[in-house]
């Protein structure tokens, strides 16, 4: 396994990543995404180019074949995944997008007061479960539906869309998170700034007509907070938001334009990130071969050959081999909020690149074995990229975490 290093894009300005929407005069929330791992890897490919660590003295390719352009794509990233950090940059936290086996939910309980009521928001969780007998759906065969455990009156709410990596493990190994934790650690909504932009007549004053518009973009400056542990008074966060990307380049610390219309963000190295696992790999290794079975939760957007389907599955039994391993398994099901369009504008050969569609991050696959994993097995899958094509692996689309799953009998 090649060795990464990680490194820190800490924006000095809101950064603007557009939606594949056609372009207006009025902008909003929804035209700004989080940035695709293409992106993290095109800001990885040039600033190697800018310091010499990968050679392309042409401006521009016309064959996809070019040697320049082939080692410039052949520069492996991970990422970005949205981070939190302090000034000293001595404490760098990853967030990952909220797993689909989760749901906000409303559920009315009984208050001391008799004949009344409260609404309280709960997570559940959602798995892998049979349907009645008296019961059918329109699944492809061999998979089961994602269900909640228990029915719960109710309705579904909105709540934080980015966990800490520390909720991710405790809800992948089963155990129940508060809400109200979650709220105070995790990322409800990214802040998004709206700048109004206009060309102004240098002969009136006036703005020229049609040449007034709007553009929406990331704001990750310091923010602050009131309530009632502040007694009412503002106070700055010591905390910001940035971006953490993994690479097996070694580049120094720069300058960079990341996202649209050239905003400056500052490229940092960093020595180290919390680890996605808790668990040795012959822990995990054990617990996945107990269990029988493991999930993928999927950090970035995913892009497979056959829709939501991986290549290396059969579409009839959804069996097939692990890629890089000998051994074979089953899927049981996916939770798949919806699919995620990919695009792009392709800067050395100066052209849009295809639209295509992907597994949206949060999403989460479950596996069951026919055979032990081995340790070798172990040491291929946790670093793994599951995307199907090469170029996409490079490019970091399909980073997940492995974590034990048994089926209910």
């Amino acid at each position: 396994m090649t060795s990464m290093t990680n490194y820190l894009i800490e924006p000095l300005a809101p950064l603007v990543f557009r939606s594949g929407k056609p372009f207006g005069s009025q902008a909003s929330a929804a035209d700004v995404i989080f940035p695709l791992p293409s992106a993290a890897a095109g800001l990885i490919r040039a600033t190697s180019i800018n310091q010499k660590q990968a050679s392309m003295d042409e401006h521009s390719v016309e064959d996809v074949a070019n040697q320049s352009y082939q080692q410039v794509l052949s520069i492996k990233a991970t990422g970005p995944y949205l981070a939190r950090f302090d000034e000293s940059l001595q404490h760098v936290e990853i967030l990952v997008p909220k797993p689909a086996d989760a749901l906000y939910f409303e559920a009315k309980e009984d208050s001391d007061k008799e004949s009344d009521t409260v609404a309280k928001v709960q997570l559940v969780r959602l798995a892998p479960k049979p349907l009645d007998a008296d019961c059918g759906s329109d699944l492809p065969d061999g998979l089961l539906p994602v269900q909640m455990h228990e029915p719960i009156k109710g309705k579904p709410k909105p709540g934080p869309t980015y966990w800490t990596i520390e909720h991710l493990k405790k809800w992948q190994a089963g155990n129940h998170i508060d809400v109200n934790a979650l709220q105070r650690e995790g990322v409800s909504q990214l802040p998004i700034d709206l700048r109004t932009h206009v060309a102004i007549d240098t002969k009136s004053k006036a703005s020229k007509t049609g040449q007034l518009f709007q553009t929406a973009s990331f704001d990750f400056g310091y923010t602050k907070t009131e309530g009632e542990n502040t007694d009412g008074r503002s106070i700055w966060q010591d905390r910001r938001l940035g971006f953490v990307i993994q690479t097996d380049q070694k580049l120094d610390e720069d300058m960079v334009t990341f996202g649209g219309e050239r905003r400056l963000s500052k490229f940092s190295p960093i020595d180290s990130l919390d680890s996605l696992y808790d668990d040795s790999l012959d822990e995990l290794l054990n617990k996945i071969n107990n269990a029988n079975g493991f999930r993928l939760t999927f950090m970035t957007p995913c892009i497979f050959a056959n829709g939501y389907l991986p290549a290396w599955l059969d579409a009839t039994t959804k069996k097939g081999t692990l890629p890089n391993t000998a051994a074979t398994v089953n899927l049981t099901a996916c939770a798949i909020d919806k699919w995620q369009p990919v695009s792009g504008w392709d800067s050395i050969l100066w052209k849009p690149k295809a639209m295509r569609k992907a597994v949206s991050s949060g999403s989460v696959y479950w596996f069951t074995l026919d055979s032990k994993l081995s340790l070798s097995d172990m040491q291929q899958l946790v670093h793994h990229v599951w995307s199907d094509d090469s170029q996409d692996k490079r490019d970091g689309f399909g980073s997940a975490i492995i974590a034990p799953w048994q089926l209910d009998s």
